[in-house]
This record gives C-alpha cells, structure tokens and sequence, in this order.
C-alpha cells in the first residue's frame, strides 16, 4: 500500500493537551482543509470517522427526534431524508453511501421491524465497526479494534456491577467478546488479550464520573500515541490529530456544573440499562 507523506501538513499541525482550553480550529474546519490538502485515497479515510455523527442525524431523522443537526455528519439531511422511509429508499440511488448503511436501511424498513432507537442505534454501531475492521488501513483497524474492545469492556463491568444482562450490548465477536459474556473473574480472564486491562478495570471503579470520563480520553489519547510512534508525517499522523481534536471539541462544550450533571443523568441511565439519554448527546460548540 503506498505511504504518502505530509510533510508540511503535519509539521503544522498544533500540538494539542486533553485539557487545553481552546481549539485552534474546529473538526469541521480541519476536515475541509484536508480535502484540499490530501490525497482523494486518504481523504475517505478521513471521512469514516465522522460516520457517527450521520448515525445520530439519521436516527434523529427515523425516530422523528427533534435535535440540531449535528453538521460534522458526511452526508447532508437531504441525503439521509432518502432513507427516512421505506418508498424514497427504495427509489433513491444509494451507491454513495457505505455498504453498512445500506444494509441498515434494507432491514429499518424491512419485514421486521426495529422498535427502538437503541435497537437501531445497536445496529449502526455493529456495521460501522464491521465496515472498519474491513479497511485496507491498518491504524483504522487498530482504532476500531481499540474503540470496540474499551467499549465493550466497558459496558461488561457495568453490567456485572448493576446486575444487568449485557450481551446485546456488545459490539462485535471474537475472543474478547466471548470472555466478557462467559467469564466470572475479575479481569474476564483477558490478561493475556489486553495488556491494560487492570487500568480500564481501575478506571471504571472510579467513583467520580466527571473524572473516569477523563480518564478514559486520556487513555485513549496515550493509545493514539503508542500507535502512531513511529508515523511521522502520514496520513496517520493525521487521522491521529482529528481523534485528539474529537476528544477536545468534546471537552470544549464542558463546563463543570454541566457536566456533573450530565454525567450523574449518565449514572441513573446506568443503573437502568444500558440506552444513553438524549441529554447526554453533547450539542456541538461553534467556534
């Protein structure tokens, strides 16, 4: 596969802390300056990891939610109104759009219905990270793989502390996943398959909400470290920097009374099931 190397790009690039204050520019202004700036090939990389952002607006759009629509999305509200309902779709021409959405859509409208947005929500998750771990690009497949698994692991402790059956939770299959459904042991008995399963365990245990959500951006922002060490100047590098903008965009719109009660909102939600509320969808702040 060919390495291009962004030289003058990536010597630009801020150098950015979890707890900065302020950007120097938003993920909506990075990702139009890479379209100008990067190759066509490595531009689609970058577009994968804004596909969350369309999950949300097209469950919004499905589910008749009343929210802003979140503009870092990839495709326009014209666009996913196209799969709103089952006549438009099947009229619309979707070769634009990636194979797991599509397949999403086929099954929203099909015979068996979705009854829920966490059901449909479930079923985005479980095809975008599918759609990932399929890309010729190996960082996206370790940052889908670490994404998958932190997640996972995740929801399993919750699970096992609030006594809550978790399994359709999970995203994915494999080994992890199966120890997670199976096992009893404190670590699930993935030492050996997560070499930093004691932090997470540790992290989760952290009574402070506010504090293990931070925690867990820098965790991941150590993992973007580790995996791009020996990245300099590729496209890497940079589909590393938009992670870290995520995580500090997403800070940005934090203050700390609203995100203590933000978070205490996450905690009851918590103990209940494992839905997120639709308060806890964090509106995005404008520069």
């Amino acid at each position: 596969m060919i390495q291009r190397n962004y030289y003058a790009l990536v010597a630009g690039l801020p150098d950015i802390v979890p707890d900065e204050k302020k950007t120097i520019f938003s993920s909506i202004q990075f990702r139009e300056m890479l379209h100008e700036q990067i190759h066509q090939s490595d531009y689609e990389l970058v577009k994968l990891f804004f596909l969350p952002f369309d999950h949300q607006n097209l469950l919004h759009l499905l589910f008749q939610k009343e929210k802003e629509w979140d503009k870092r999305g990839i495709f326009s509200q014209e666009e996913l109104d196209l799969l709103r309902d089952k006549k438009s779709y099947e009229s619309a021409d979707l070769t634009g759009y990636p194979d797991y959405i599509v397949t999403f859509a086929e099954q929203f409208h099909g015979e068996e219905s979705v009854e829920t947005i966490f059901e449909a929500e479930q079923m985005l998750v479980n095809g975008y990270f599918e759609y990932l771990l399929k890309q010729n690009n190996a960082f996206v497949r370790e940052v889908a793989n670490y994404k998958m698994t932190v997640a996972n692991i995740m929801t399993a402790l919750n699970g096992r502390k609030h006594n809550l059956s978790f399994d359709a939770a999970l995203v994915g299959s494999g080994d992890v996943v199966a120890a997670l459904k199976k096992s009893r042991a404190r670590d699930f008995g993935l030492s050996a398959e997560v070499s930093d399963i004691e932090q997470l365990i540790q992290i989760f245990e952290n009574e402070n909400l506010l504090e293990r959500e931070l925690k867990m951006d820098q965790h991941q922002w150590n993992f973007l470290d580790d995996a791009t060490f020996f990245n300099y100047f590729t496209i890497e590098k940079v589909l590393a920097f938009l992670q870290k903008l995520f995580i500090v965009e997403r800070w940005m719109t934090l203050n700390t009374e609203t995100g203590e009660k933000m978070f205490n909102q996450l905690l009851k939600e918590y103990e209940s099931g494992f839905q997120f509320p639709e308060e806890f969808t964090i509106a995005y702040g404008k520069k």
